[in-house]
């Protein structure tokens, strides 16, 4: 039996992202006085809502009140600076415009924002292949909450069930949210995650490019 919803993450599963993330929260803590973040550091973060990658980045020294204004600088900047830095990886494409012709239906679920997501899936051409999009202003529940797909997701998929839904992303938030929720998971090994806190969580698959998910969805389950 085959999948029939795939839910997709963005950065560091689809697309290759981590520099111009980087380079934008770097500016955007300095602008506030705080200390760059290593490459390293920023990748840690990517997955989790931009207010929890700030206080993470900043050791928690962030005010409540100005934990707005450094999110909405970072935003400002990745839609002026990043976009144009963002690819998508090799397969994209070609698997994601399969998906329908074998009855799977697709969402992509990101913590960016809206203005700013909108530009990337316009810019790489990849808008018209979801189902359905979420973004951090569109839910009340973020991952790994699992309210997350019961309250948000699988409304929207009322004949699709839990057992024909698989998450597909490159974090330790992915994967976490995922076992929550009671779906299939497959780890994106090649993205930005910690290999051993993804793999201690035990994912149902990975992969090493986005091609091997082609046999997965369709049923090549092991």
């Amino acid at each position: 039996m085959k999948y029939r919803l795939a839910i997709f993450d963005f950065d560091g599963t689809l697309a290759s992202s981590l520099d111009g993330i980087s380079a934008c929260m770097t500016d955007a803590l300095m602008a506030y006085g705080y200390a760059a973040p290593s490459l390293d550091e920023v990748r840690a973060t990517v997955g989790l809502t931009l207010e929890d990658s700030v206080q993470i980045l900043t050791k928690d020294r962030v005010s409540e009140a100005q934990l707005p204004a450094v999110v909405k600088l970072y935003r400002e900047l990745h839609d002026t600076k990043a976009a144009s830095s963002i690819r998508l990886f090799d397969g994209v494409v070609e698997l994601l415009e399969e998906l329908p012709s074998h009855g799977i239906k697709s969402a992509l679920v990101s913590n960016k924002g809206r203005k700013g997501l909108d530009h990337l899936l316009e810019q790489l051409r990849i808008w018209a292949f979801f189902d359905l999009v979420l973004i951090a202003e569109d839910v009340r529940f973020n991952k790994p909450k699992p309210e997350l797909y019961s309250k948000h997701i699988a409304p929207h998929f009322a004949e699709i069930t839990k057992s024909d839904t698989i998450v597909i992303g490159d974090a330790e938030v992915d994967l976490r949210f995922a076992k929550a929720a009671g779906l299939a998971c497959c780890w994106a090994r090649y993205g930005y995650g910690d290999e051993a806190k993804c793999r201690a969580l035990h994912p149902d698959y990975e992969i090493g490019k986005i091609g091997e998910l082609r046999d997965i969805l369709r049923g090549g389950r092991e």
